[in-house]
């Protein structure tokens, strides 16, 4: 692909790319093309903000996907973390560091991907900027609100709690594994689907009482919502085998990817055990997949057990690690 800098200046790029994001909702007032946006949150509620940034060859693989999947993909991630306190998407800011192979079109691309998540969303693409970088990164903050009494943290489990999960696990990392993966764990991994309205409907919920997203792995992420919590939590095993998506069926390793794989941005939840059966019916109700348990959080100071067959052992959290761009 021809240069960023060989078709278009900056400015014309911005242009098209308002062009291609087309008319922005009445509660943002001021979007691109000026020093900042302004916007109008909503009376009475908490504003959220979250940012994720992702690059080249650590969180996708540039020549491995579509310039529109990977617009979607970059926003999703950040929608999920805001899904994840129970709020409402608002607006988004985006931050592109590109390569000499990044070119105009590319950049079309990329934001009308991003452009059809935030339309169905109700988000808009407010602004952000566009820099030189020796890897294509991607750095998304989202701005979003939520009432008080429906905004949940991972710090709010209790004991007795069932720690509890919005859709399958694995397929995003089953994509990375596999030869010839079909379009399922493809779509997993290449377009996740952040849990907006779900976490509204589970933040509303007087039984939820911490919730989280998984982008680490299902073992690395409870461990975080145990000790942020001040309990031990203690995974049922036997139930993630229960629940294994059929997708994962091929996968030897099947229970691993879905521990400690990553990548799956469903929402962890701690409900109170006795309401679970009611808000599960609900939930299944409304979208169409079980609200089924993985655990359950005891008392303790943070530590992860696992019980399979009857057997309570320890369990060594693991999942993606940033920092060392490994899994521990």
């Amino acid at each position: 692909m021809r240069g960023l800098t060989t078709e278009l200046s900056e400015d014309e790029l911005v242009a098209a790319i308002v062009r291609v994001l087309g008319e922005q909702p009445r509660t943002l007032r001021v979007g691109i093309g000026d020093d900042a946006a302004a916007w109008k949150p909503a009376r009475a509620h908490l504003s959220l903000a979250t940012v994720d940034a992702l690059v080249d060859q650590v969180h996708f693989r540039l020549h491995e996907t579509t310039p529109e999947m990977l617009g979607r993909k970059a926003l999703a991630v950040s929608l999920s973390d805001i899904a994840a306190m129970g709020g409402r998407a608002a607006l988004a800011i985006v931050a592109l560091g590109v390569t000499a192979e990044i070119d105009a079109e590319w950049s079309r691309r990329f934001y009308q991907g991003m452009r059809d998540l935030a339309h169905r969303a109700r988000c808009s693409i407010a602004g952000g900027d566009i820099v030189r970088a020796p890897a294509l990164t991607i750095s998304v903050t989202a701005i979003g609100d939520v009432r008080p009494s429906n905004m949940r943290l991972r710090s709010g489990a209790k004991q007795g709690d069932l720690l509890c999960v919005s859709g399958p696990l694995g397929l995003a990392a089953a994509y990375l594994r596999s030869a010839a993966p079909g379009q399922a764990l493809r779509s997993a991994y290449e377009s996740p689907e952040p849990r907006l309205a779900e976490g509204k409907f589970l933040g509303a919920s007087r039984a939820v009482h911490a919730m989280m997203d998984i982008s680490d792995g299902l073992s690395l992420d409870a461990s975080r919502m145990a000790k942020a919590s001040a309990l031990d939590v203690c995974l049922d095993l036997d139930a993630l085998r229960t629940h294994r998506p059929l997708a994962l069926s091929e996968f030897a390793d099947a229970l691993d990817l879905m521990l400690y794989g990553g990548d799956d941005y469903e929402l962890l939840v701690a409900v109170n055990a006795r309401s679970h059966t009611h808000l599960a019916r609900r939930f299944k109700a409304r979208f169409g997949r079980e609200l089924w348990v993985a655990g359950r959080f005891q008392p303790g100071a943070g530590n992860v057990w696992e019980l399979a067959d009857g057997d309570r052992r320890k369990h060594e959290p693991r999942g993606y690690d940033h920092l060392k761009n490994t899994r521990k």
